[in-house]
């Protein structure tokens, strides 16, 4: 069978653009979303680690050492089996932080450019074997099939393709979470297909060559060793090799493009721990027929491309192309995803570090460009690293080289997800010792070779001609010991803390509630448009507050965190950790308060309840406690309101929300101070006040009958035995309906007394009443105008006498009530008492007594007078009632200066009260009065006024200790007391 370079050549373009030309449809909505969504997609694009190595390489290494070759594929599943404590943080990291990279993740886990421009360069140092890998095998089965065929200039048409390729899918856009939904599907039909091909192939050799699977393993037991090495490795090599195959493949930077960058969702993951290691199983299993069937057929190819002597050894050339094509989609598949991966790498930590695009330039064309300028340099990189190499080194051996560099980051991963005490002088001193050590002792052997050779080496991995198993023992062991050590005897950033916090499996990220110096999003792009530009600094403020479902006039300092956070993610996917951390840390700082450094509860929160469904065991129960405190106080049937010290709101309720009209996404988050009149100043005197409660009353000047009331209570809590912040609680509650039952329980009251005057009140109105009478049959007999004028006179004083009594029981019925609320004002406090005696004194009450108003006439208090009155009526009526006939009640007040208040005191001789009730006097509806004399309200009613008007009422009896009688009641109000009063709502 005759093959020609050039048709193998135009195949390959063929097959290339085809592929790719259905991710072109697939990224332009011609393949439904339903399709490039499935898991399936997902899991066969995760076929992308199963390289051209294990299409061809891998058969090599059966040959050497039989069983072992399945360490690749055991490392593999191992990995994904433990997806749960490794994958699985990595990727919330990832999604959440907007990190594209290796790189990325150690930039952004210990806070040093250095660490990304480290990790950057020693990965793409040693993934280039892997990548050149790929390109010689291609170039190896061409000239296998053409021993004419030109090597080199294969290889750079073969990268110039995919350099193209690469180009096309990889710099359409750029985007902080960038995606190639086409580049995935065509990746996941590569991955297909070079495995139904690898299945065809193992059938094929099993049934054709071999003559069934089971004569073909009886055959390989019994074939002399010479045809058939029958090498074992000892435990160490087993360990290494198992080591390298489950931590590179984890470093890999198509890999993690694959899980980390290109997958949105993390239910995909749930897929990958059993699917992906099924899909490799599959992969594993035409191996040994494929190499047991070259050693039957005396195959003179390098065992390594075994898999292409099947279709030779048969003279079939249609096998022959599916092989090669299989081939071509295992190396193609890799060497793009790699290259697009390394070339974002390099751009975040090789160049905008160090070179930033200028301000008043399109920084997105800027980065486009940029990152095809590195994308080319990946492919020419690739392409001088294969021609240095010469092509006389097997598959293998550089794929060992390649992932024995890789596993040099191992250190540096399990600290950042395992040890919070690991920082970048650690990481740095670690890695450089261990890519230092495997510089020497593997690559550079490796590359001395490639110039001294001119030959093609023979396979002797298993007997171990490079001691690459020691190169991986000794060089990862020094990496560890240097990273720990250095660990220990360094002390971490203050941001390498942070950023354990976030990182770190067994912490906790506890944010600090610190306020930003902007304090508004408008702000936030004023303050960019220095480094990014106008255009860059708008765009990536109005991408954040679209993705958090905020707008432009945002100003909640909680909002204003978040919009921080998630500009600086944006800015990372877009320029790299290192860049965004720099430019947002300097352009959108803290205010460095150190009063309200305090932990960001509204941060926690969120944490807990995105992850709460992780959780198991006791922490799964204590997080079901918390949500359930949390919905009881967001049910409780009274407005709840938490507020930290400086005054930022953490819980406001649903009730709290119905008595505002403030809703919650307006209130959470924001200052007190922000909330509209009335309620900021109402809350604000309040908090600042020294009343722990207090009510208010909310006016309706449309209707006063509408009018409503709302108490407020206050509970302060401060830093003791736990690590709450300091704050305020504040409870809001309607008492509308309250005091209108008890305006009309006053009432009623009122009432009661004014029926209790009428006998009173008849004889008082019947005096001038007769008098008047009098005066008019009087008139009959005056002759002079002096008498008429004289007697007309006289008629007026008792009709003003008349008009006196009456009005003082009308204002007295009436007060109270929503058409006589005359409202607080200063008023005399002796009038007042003396109005309340004069309405007692109209009464017929066989008990008479003299009432004594010694009140210093220049006393006046701020008060609503009716209601006021009844408090002295009640307590003057008491004594009254309770008091020996001639007796004295005496009213006296005087100014306690200290306590800036003015002290009111009734006083008694009557029978007292006894010990066993007088802490119940002031209890609704209880009275010690014979039933029918007395309803129990009036004390109730009496303190309840009394402290409306923010005074106290006590009671003291005896009140003369030596005679053992009387009773002392003692009222405090204020010397200066405000009404606070709310607007209409």
């Amino acid at each position: 069978m005759v093959f020609d370079w050039g048709q193998l050549v135009l195949a390959t373009i063929i097959y290339i653009a085809v592929l790719f030309y259905i991710a072109y449809l697939a990224e332009q909505g011609k393949i439904p979303d339903k399709i490039l969504k499935h898991p399936l997609v997902f899991i066969l694009a995760f076929g992308v680690c199963c390289s051209s190595w294990t299409f061809y390489g891998s058969v090599g290494m059966a040959y050497e050492i039989q069983h072992g070759y399945l360490a690749f594929y055991l490392g593999v599943s191992i990995l994904l089996l433990f997806s749960a404590i490794i994958i699985r943080p990595l990727f919330t990291l990832a999604k959440n932080y907007q990190l594209s990279s290796l790189a990325d993740l150690f930039a952004f886990r210990y806070r040093s450019r250095w660490v990304g421009l480290l990790t950057a360069l020693g990965v793409f140092l040693a993934v280039m074997p892997l990548l050149a890998l790929q390109i010689q095998a291609i170039t190896d089965v061409i000239v296998t099939l053409d021993p004419n065929a030109h090597t080199r200039s294969i290889a750079a048409t073969v990268s110039v393709i995919l350099l193209y390729v690469t180009m096309l899918f990889g710099t359409r856009s750029i985007k902080p979470s960038e995606r190639h939904p086409g580049l995935i599907f065509a990746l996941a039909i590569e991955s297909a297909f070079k495995l139904v091909v690898l299945l065809i192939i193992g059938v094929v050799a099993s049934s054709e060559i071999g003559g069934g699977l089971g004569s073909m393993q009886t055959w390989a037991n019994s074939v002399d060793a010479e045809l058939l090495p029958r090498a074992f490795m000892n435990p160490m090599q087993w360990f290494s090799l198992l080591l390298l195959f489950v931590i590179a493949p984890l470093v890999l930077p198509h890999l993690f493009q694959i899980l980390f960058r290109e997958s949105a969702k993390p239910g995909r993951m749930q897929f990958i721990t059993w699917a992906a290691p099924l899909y490799v199983f599959l992969m594993a299993l035409p191996i040994l027929p494929i190499m047991w069937a070259g050693v039957k057929t005396g195959s003179s190819l390098s065992p390594e491309y075994f898999t292409l002597s099947v279709g030779l050894a048969l003279e079939s050339p249609g096998l022959i192309w599916l092989t090669f094509i299989g081939g071509l989609s295992a190396a193609s598949g890799v060497t793009v995803i790699a290259a697009l991966s390394i070339s974002s790498m390099l751009l975040n930590h090789l160049v905008l570090p160090f070179n930033k695009p200028k301000n008043d330039s399109d920084v997105y064309q800027w980065l486009i460009w940029s990152r095809r300028i590195l994308i080319t340099f990946v492919f020419a990189s690739i392409f001088g690293f294969y021609v240095f190499l010469n092509q006389v080194h097997n598959q293998s051996t550089l794929l060992i080289t390649s992932y024995s560099g890789l596993v040099q980051m191992a250190p540096g991963l399990v600290g950042l997800l395992f040890w919070s005490r690991a920082n970048h002088k650690a990481f740095i001193v670690g890695v450089t010792l261990g890519l230092f050590f495997w510089v020497i002792w593997q690559l550079a052997p490796v590359l001395s070779d490639s110039l001294s050779l001119v030959s093609r080496l023979p396979l002797q991995f298993a007997i171990d001609r490079d001691n690459w198993t020691e190169v991986v023992f000794y060089s990862l062991s020094l990496n560890t010991v240097a990273f720990i050590i250095t660990a220990l005897i360094t002390k971490p950033t203050e941001a390498e803390q942070a950023a354990a916090e976030i990182c770190v499996i067994s912490r906790v990220d506890r944010r600090q509630r610190l306020p930003l110096k902007a304090k508004n999003a408008r702000e936030f792009i004023e303050a960019l448009a220095r480094p990014l530009g106008q255009v860059m600094a708008e765009r990536e403020v109005q991408r954040a507050l679209t993705k958090l479902r905020l707008d432009l006039s945002e100003y909640r300092p909680y909002a204003l965190r978040r919009l921080r956070d998630t500009i600086e993610a944006n800015l990372s996917g877009l320029m790299g950790p290192s860049v965004a951390q720099a430019t947002v840390s300097h352009y959108l700082p803290y205010e460095q308060v150190e009063a309200v450094r305090s932990e960001d509860i509204h941060f926690l929160e969120q944490n807990l309840d995105n992850y709460h469904f992780q959780l198991s065991g006791m922490a799964a129960e204590l997080d079901r406690l918390r949500r359930h405190h949390r919905e009881t106080l967001y049910r409780l049937p009274i407005g709840v309101c938490s507020l930290t010290s400086d005054g930022e709101i953490l819980l406001w309720n649903q009730v709290m929300t119905k008595l505002t009209n403030i809703e919650e996404e307006q209130a959470i988050g924001a200052k007190a101070d922000s909330l509209p009149d009335p309620w900021y100043k109402l809350f604000d005197n309040f908090i600042n006040g020294h009343d722990e409660k207090i009510t208010i009353e909310q006016e309706n000047p449309s209707d006063p009958r509408n009018n409503r009331w709302f108490s407020l209570h206050k509970t302060s809590f401060g830093k003791a035995s736990t690590d709450l912040n300091e704050g305020i609680i504040l409870l809001l509650e309607d008492e509308t309906e309250y005091k209108r039952l008890e305006s009309e329980l006053v009432h009623s009251e009122r009432l009661a007394s004014i029926g209790q005057l009428a006998a009173g009140i008849a004889h008082e109105i019947g005096n001038p009443i007769t008098g008047i009478d009098c005066l008019a049959q009087d008139l009959k007999y005056a002759t002079s105008q002096d008498d008429i004028i004289d007697i007309g006179e006289q008629i007026r004083l008792q009709t003003e006498r008349v008009t006196k009594i009456v009005r003082s029981l009308v204002n007295f019925s009436h007060s109270g009530s929503e058409n006589g609320k005359s409202g607080n004002h200063p008023h005399s406090l002796r009038q007042i008492v003396q109005d309340a005696m004069d309405l007692l004194a109209l009464s017929r009450d066989e008990n008479q007594v003299h009432f004594v108003n010694k009140v210093d006439p220049s006393y006046e208090v701020i008060c609503e007078p009716q209601r006021l009155a009844q408090v002295f009526i009640n307590l003057l009526g008491n004594a009254r009632d309770a008091s020996p006939a001639n007796e004295a009640v005496v009213v006296d007040a005087s100014i306690e200066p200290k306590r800036e208040t003015l002290s009111i005191t009734v006083t008694d001789r009557g029978t007292g009260i006894a010990e066993d009730v007088i802490d119940h006097i002031f209890d609704p509806f209880f009275t010690t009065k014979e039933v029918g004399k007395g309803t129990g309200l009036g004390l109730f009613l009496s303190y309840t006024i009394v402290e409306e008007h923010y005074g106290h009422i006590s009671v003291k009896s005896p009140a003369y200790l030596l005679e053992g009688v009387g009773t002392q009641f003692t009222i405090r109000l204020p010397l200066h007391s405000n009404t606070v009063t709310l607007g209409n709502n």
